[in-house]
């Protein structure tokens, strides 16, 4: 709430960065609807893809990780949860999910969250549902062991009050439409990890209301490429900015450019991915394999053939194996193991 008062974001000076990143999202944002005409299928297989990345990377962000076995049944099925991170990403997926179906029938106000928080927990023996009853820290560790304090957040008496005024404040500003909705997502999520209203879940929670806000104001990106992902694979720049845009915030002194930068890139970057796997599609047929060899080219390290097929949701499985089997010979990629599991490494 704090970056609220005063009419903070009424009176602030946007700098120059944070309105070329606004413009830019805007100008995909307006080709949301030539993507969805020009490709429906391929969109439905990236849904597909985005829950089941999006499960997968707001809780491994939090330490939570389990085979991707594991994941492919628990996206299906929550009658033989083995244990609580199990039940907590069975959560994560159904709240997920909910938003994904039901956006518009969902207000943002305290009571709201938390009961997104209660059905976060909901498989789990857990205080889901309610604010923290105990203050909480965020500390990190240094690579010698030592620990440190990065941020006190709000007491734990003070949180059921914060998250109203907060969600006032958010409330108040959609009606009048006094800030820019990219600028007002992102500040609110800026507050509501510096108030850390909950005991657990606070950064999946505002994976989710990130997703939630977004679709409020028909930036629909996130049901087709998961932004969890974009936020995983950046997740050093998370903290940091994170970190320095929290300074000074109980004072109202701190700067939520940083966080914004940060922020409105991984909206940006999550656009980039959806043109670069939709803008194929009308000249998909004599480009397929020229696809899947610049996807190939594209990885990191160590890839497997599901990362491959989630860059290219509308090319076939026949083909994508024709593509690796004819590298393979050509001495371009090698296997690592055998089987559906088995790993790939490009060699040149």
């Amino acid at each position: 709430m704090n970056s609220f008062k005063n009419d903070k974001l009424n009176n602030m000076s946007v700098p120059m960065n944070i309105v070329k990143l606004v413009g830019k999202i805007n100008e995909y944002k307006g080709k949301q609807d030539l993507y969805l005409k020009q490709s429906p299928q391929a969109l439905d297989k990236l849904r597909e893809v985005a829950v089941v990345q999006s499960t997968k990377s707001s809780n491994r962000i939090e330490g939570i990780v389990i085979t991707d076995q594991r994941l492919n049944i628990i996206m299906n099925d929550s009658t033989d949860l083995k244990d609580r991170s199990e039940g907590e990403i069975a959560g994560y997926r159904d709240v997920l999910n909910m938003i994904h179906t039901s956006y518009d029938g969902i207000p943002i106000n305290s009571n709201i969250i938390l009961q997104l928080h209660r059905d976060l927990y909901k498989y789990v023996a857990s205080q889901g549902g309610v604010w923290k009853n105990q203050d909480n820290i965020i500390s990190e560790q240094l690579p010698n062991g030592e620990k440190f304090i990065r941020f006190k957040p709000v007491s734990a008496f003070a949180t059921e009050s914060s998250m109203k005024e907060l969600c006032d404040f958010l409330s108040e500003l959609m009606q009048t439409e006094e800030v820019e909705p990219l600028i007002l997502i992102g500040t609110y999520i800026l507050d509501f990890l510096c108030i850390h209203p909950f005991n657990d879940g606070n950064g999946r929670m505002s994976r989710l209301l990130t997703l939630l806000l977004l679709y409020k104001y028909d930036y629909l990106v996130g049901r087709y490429i998961s932004l969890e992902k974009v936020t995983e694979d950046s997740k050093e720049g998370y903290y940091e900015t994170l970190r320095k845009s929290s300074s000074n915030w109980h004072d109202g002194e701190h700067n939520i450019f940083i966080w914004l930068e940060y922020f409105l890139g991984t909206i940006l970057a999550a656009y980039r991915e959806l043109e670069s796997r939709v803008g194929h599609i009308d000249n998909k047929k004599g480009n397929k394999d020229l696809r899947i060899e610049e996807a190939i080219k594209n990885t990191l390290g160590i890839f497997t053939k599901s990362d491959i097929r989630n860059a290219c949701p509308d090319i076939s499985e026949s083909t994508i194996n024709r593509v690796f089997n004819r590298l393979k010979e050509e001495k371009i990629i090698e296997v690592i193991g055998k089987g559906r599991s088995a790993k790939w490494k490009r060699l040149i």
